[in-house]
């Protein structure tokens, strides 16, 4: 078998081996040798060579861009590789007889540039989440911020990377987050500043401590059931509120015997009318 003309470092930088080799891997082609390339301790790298050149030529044509793109997600540094892997080309082009191994050989380097653009686009960053963090840091407002991470998720999504690592979470996921966490703060934000500028008399009503109820939570939530719900007037009930805004108002203005804050799905679970063992019994009950 011929003697390949081997550049030094195209030998990948995580092992590869697998039980079971998928239609994207390099695997040895010599009998008894193991599919990791390793020979008595020591990589083969004229082997490894060897197989990687046969696998592209024994691609279809259609599979050499997914075959590269899946090497380059096994290595740390995929730049260095791709180029490696031009000069190996380069440096053999002999070996390839035939015009079929040739075409495939011509897609094999138009691939390696297309995937070596977008490993460069990575490198200096412009997808880099943590650099976009920083960035969102010099914008002046909220509407800024916002406008900036949607016009890069497009843009990402419109010349979406080859080479995603499906291990982590995508760019466009981390920005529809990051977006989402915006938008939360500015809520809470704004929700604070309209207290803030309450009238003095309503301010100083929403900063009180909460009530202090003497009765079980079940006993004063069952209260505001009967007024609700049983005790009627003219048809009516006593008062005219929905469960939702009755739970919003015990949780907002009163605590529990014990000083703490009552959970409000525990005051929807006593409001509602088929949650009927929830609220006291007999005796127990306060009667209106």
């Amino acid at each position: 078998m011929r003697v390949l003309n081997v550049p030094i470092g195209l030998a990948p930088f995580r092992e590869q081996d697998k039980e079971e080799a998928g239609i994207y891997d390099v695997v040895n082609i010599m009998e008894k040798r193991a599919n990791d390339f390793i020979c008595e301790g020591e990589f083969d790298l004229e082997q490894y060579a060897r197989c990687l050149l046969h696998k592209i030529i024994t691609l279809n044509k259609s599979s050499i861009k997914p075959f590269l793109q899946q090497q380059c997600l096994l290595l740390e540094d995929p730049f260095v590789w791709l180029n490696k892997l031009e000069k190996l080309i380069d440096l053999n082009r002999d070996v390839f007889n035939t015009k079929e191994q040739n075409i495939k050989i011509e897609k094999a380097l138009v691939v390696i540039e297309l995937l070596r653009q977008e490993v460069e686009i990575t490198k200096k960053g412009k997808y880099d989440f943590n650099k976009v963090k920083h960035c969102l840091k010099t914008f002046l407002n909220v509407e800024e911020q916002l406008c900036y991470l949607m016009e890069l998720k497009t843009e990402y999504l419109q010349n979406k990377p080859s080479l995603i690592d499906t291990n982590e979470v995508s760019f466009d996921q981390k920005i529809n987050l990051e977006i989402d966490l915006i938008k939360g703060r500015s809520k809470i934000k704004n929700r604070k500043q309209k207290v803030k500028n309450l009238p003095g008399e309503e301010k100083s009503l929403r900063g009180r401590d909460k009530l202090k109820i003497n009765t079980n939570v079940n006993q004063f939530v069952d209260l505001f059931y009967q007024l609700s719900q049983e005790k009627k007037v003219d048809g009516k009930p006593y008062l005219e509120a929905g469960a939702t805004d009755i739970a919003e108002l015990i949780a907002e203005r009163f605590k529990d015997k014990d000083g703490r804050d009552i959970p409000i799905a525990t005051i929807k679970t006593v409001l509602k009318p088929s949650r009927f063992e929830k609220r006291p019994k007999g005796d127990a009950r306060i009667p209106i």
